[in-house]
């Protein structure tokens, strides 16, 4: 999940892709993702709650992003990223773990991250992750798609119970997401910095 520069290799850790992923993922100097929320502050659960209580709700896949066309995976790509900040603001990761294949070490570095947060008891304010300048091109005979974006985030700061806190400055990045065709959907198999915008 989540966000997004794989610091030990520029994909953007997993999910902190902007804010911390560089403003998110993973940079070459920070292995652990961080991750921020949607809402001004909260503090993230140590279990999702099963009662009903106002705050965010678990989005819902498009009718847009279904199927294996290219708006579809462009759809998806926007879909991902709203799950992203959903299981930032909640703590649910479950519907995030749904997306990606094992393959997506971004995708599961960016999870671990966030079950670090959950863990910590971290305090995470801003970082929301906005999807704009999409465009898609197949390959691999149509098996595969690569879906070129501007990844931002807002500014995030990450308090835990104990220690200061750290602060991420808001970003805009260019990012890409690679999917491969699954049982009549996509599937994200990496994310990460555009190499080709470097």
């Amino acid at each position: 999940m989540i966000g997004l520069v794989n610091r030990s290799r520029t994909a953007l850790t997993a999910l902190s892709l902007v804010s911390v992923l560089a403003l998110g993922a993973c940079s070459g100097d920070d292995p652990e993702p961080k991750f921020a929320e949607p809402s001004p502050s909260r503090s993230l659960p140590s279990s999702p709650s099963t009662t009903a209580v106002s705050g965010p709700v678990e989005p819902t896949m498009p009718a847009e992003a279904k199927g294996t066309d290219a708006a579809a995976a462009e759809a998806f790509v926007r879909f991902y990223w709203e799950m992203v900040n959903y299981a930032q603001a909640t703590g649910d990761l479950d519907g995030l773990r749904g997306l990606a294949g094992p393959e997506c070490k971004p995708c599961v570095s960016g999870i671990r991250g966030l079950e670090r947060l959950v863990e910590r008891k971290a305090d995470v304010h801003g970082g929301e992750y906005d999807v704009s300048d999409i465009s898609s091109a197949f390959f691999d005979n149509g098996g595969r798609i690569t879906v070129r974006y501007k990844l931002a985030s807002s500014r995030q700061v990450i308090s835990y119970p104990s220690g200061k806190p750290s602060t991420y400055p808001a970003k805009q990045v260019d990012a890409m997401s690679l999917l491969r065709k699954d049982e009549g959907r996509w599937a994200l198999e990496y994310w990460g910095e555009d190499p080709s915008k470097r």
